[in-house]
């Protein structure tokens, strides 16, 4: 088990996600909101719009077990941060949309809560936020979605 292969697997079960839009598996940066939000401009079902998640890695603490000289097993927690932006169009409901796309990760991360054997278990999928927010004059709905994925390794 590593933090690569635990985040290949949460980029792959969101990736997987019907309609999902762009993901990617690392925190974007631009040196401009319109830069940034092309970043996660797709087509769905033959509509350009807006829709895309990013990964990131907030904290990993950890913690050993065994004798009290000696450590046999630690335990790690990987804090991820799954971040989604969905471009706003009120005549189509794009808010149910949005929610349904945050239910269907969870829904994915529950059948998995191993990730496919890259970690030890997971705590589910956390909804944080879910607000509208401008970028680049665009009206998007937001999301931040928190999970933490436990690592559990024998030392030496």
């Amino acid at each position: 088990m590593s933090e690569s292969a635990i985040r290949t697997q949460i980029y792959s079960i969101v990736s997987a996600v019907t309609n999902i839009g762009k993901v990617y598996d690392y925190e974007r940066w631009a040196t401009g909101w319109d830069v940034f939000i092309n970043l996660f401009k797709t087509t769905i079902a033959g509509v350009d719009q807006i829709r895309g998640w990013e990964i990131s890695r907030r904290a990993c603490p950890e913690s050993g077990t065994g004798p009290e000289a000696t450590i046999s097993q630690t335990d790690r927690g990987h804090d991820f941060l799954i971040r989604g932006y969905m471009g706003i169009k009120d005549a189509d409901a794009t808010e149910k949309t949005f929610n349904a796309l945050i239910e269907s990760i969870a829904a994915a991360f529950r059948a998995d809560l191993t990730l496919g054997g890259a970690a030890s278990e997971h705590d589910f999928i956390q909804v944080e936020i879910i607000e509208a927010r401008t970028f680049a004059g665009t009206l998007c709905h937001y999301a931040e979605l928190g999970l933490i994925v436990h690592e559990s390794e024998e030392v030496g």
